[in-house]
């Protein structure tokens, strides 16, 4: 029993480490944005709002925003509506090298995001497609797609084919059951599928920067490129709006579909 007792008290105080140093960082960065200093320093010696309203002064920031609204909006639509039939198919069908083919389903999600976007950089070179909005969307794509596949798939292990067995014994077409039996099982796996790949493309930096050009940027990257050239708190001040919005999104996201548990399933 002490024993026991032993090993609750360290997995309890690694569990409890790991949290502060996931953590800290987001208090750091709140703390600092409401610095009055003129330079990023912890702990600050004085309050002020002012760098809030110095965020306006960032290179285009509300045009780069705009547009990584729209790409990270369309990269959670496509990534969804292809890895429904993706997940389906891991599900509920058996079928030659599915190991294979599911690991390289997965593979985003293990090879370093430099590597992605160096081989997408390539990949547009060799083809001469011209780089605009639409080759970062193809590119951020491609980095998001495991993810609405792991959080479909784990729907559908959670869900009752029996279900879709007695609609279709009842004369429902395959396109009916699909529709109004199976599409309403996979709801907290597609909304939380599009909510990683959303936020995953929004705040993109490394395979971004491969793939922007002249007239085309992101958030990420003007923020980066404020912080070269400036050392004030403003990026924390941008920051911290970006974590409050995030985080009362996931809240109320998790409080109507319960998307958290089934990730963490995934």
């Amino acid at each position: 029993m002490f024993e026991d007792r032993g090993f609750q008290r360290v997995v309890a105080t690694l569990g409890w480490t790991a949290m502060a140093v996931l953590v800290f960082p987001v208090i750091l960065t709140i703390v600092v944005s409401f610095s009055g200093s003129q330079f990023i320093e912890f702990p600050p010696k004085s309050f002020s709002m002012d760098w809030y309203a110095n965020i306006a002064k960032i290179n285009k920031i509300g045009e780069a925003t705009l547009l990584s609204l729209l790409v990270a909006s369309l990269t959670g639509l496509f990534t969804v509506a292809m890895a429904i039939p993706a997940a389906l198919a891991i599900a509920r069908h058996g079928f030659p090298a599915k190991a294979m083919i599911v690991a390289f389903l997965l593979s985003p999600v293990a090879v370093p995001m430099i590597a992605i976007g160096i081989a997408i950089l390539q990949f547009f070179v060799w083809t001469g497609l011209p780089f605009n909005w639409i080759t970062l969307l193809v590119g951020h794509v491609v980095l998001t797609s495991a993810y609405p596949v792991r959080t479909i798939v784990a729907s559908l292990t959670l869900s009752n084919p029996s279900l879709e067995e007695a609609a279709a014994s009842l004369g429902a077409s395959r396109w009916t059951v699909f529709r109004t039996v199976t599409l309403p099982q996979l709801t907290p796996g597609l909304i939380s599928g599009f909510l990683f790949a959303f936020l995953i493309s929004f705040d993109n930096y490394p395979i971004s920067i491969f793939l922007v050009r002249s007239g085309v940027t992101t958030m990420p990257i003007e923020v980066f490129n404020y912080i070269s050239q400036q050392l004030d708190p403003t990026p924390a001040a941008f920051s911290t709006i970006y974590i409050v919005i995030v985080s009362a999104i996931i809240v109320l996201v998790e409080r109507r579909f319960g998307v958290i548990s089934l990730s963490v399933r995934g």
